[in-house]
């Protein structure tokens, strides 16, 4: 919010985050703009951002985890489609938009692909799991190993 109720001015950029929860899971949706996130929500597979602006010419930018929404990606400022930039990678896509016009608005984002469509990604503390068990079983045979070393040696030292 301006102090002394001034606009700010369109170069100044908040940075906001939200937690996204998809399936159990948490993700985080970040956003840098010259309108203020008010609040975001994931429901019914898509994202829906409240904004509040107090200038007229609106851009923003946005990271959202390829887990949350996949393929491509369709923006409507209330109810009207608009367009964005999206650039995408396996873990995100970034998206810059532009609007016009002050005061409230909602952005509805939605991917044409949903996270519920998606496959289930191999659960990472499971692979931790099993190197904890290799590990486990490479440091008892090393230890069993030194162990007859020790072992033989110290019979041979005896008998000689």
């Amino acid at each position: 919010m301006p102090v002394f109720a001034q606009p700010l001015s369109d170069k100044t950029g908040f940075k906001t985050s939200f937690d996204v929860i998809v399936d159990g899971k948490g993700f985080e949706v970040e956003t840098v703009s010259n309108f203020d996130v008010r609040n975001l929500i994931f429901e019914d597979g898509k994202l829906v951002l409240d904004i509040w602006s107090s200038i007229g010419n609106n851009f923003g930018e946005m990271q959202i985890p390829q887990n949350i929404t996949k393929g491509t990606l369709q923006f409507y400022l209330d109810g009207q489609e608009i367009d964005a930039k999206v650039l995408q990678n396996n873990r995100i896509s970034f998206v810059t938009l532009e609007f016009a016009g002050n005061g409230t608005h909602t952005l509805e984002i939605i991917g044409d692909v949903s996270a519920a469509d998606l496959p289930e990604l191999p659960d990472k503390t499971t692979k931790s799991d099993q190197l904890m068990v290799i590990a486990a079983v490479v440091g008892i045979v090393v230890a069993v190993g030194a162990g007859s070393t020790i072992a033989f040696y110290v019979k041979r030292k005896k008998s000689s």
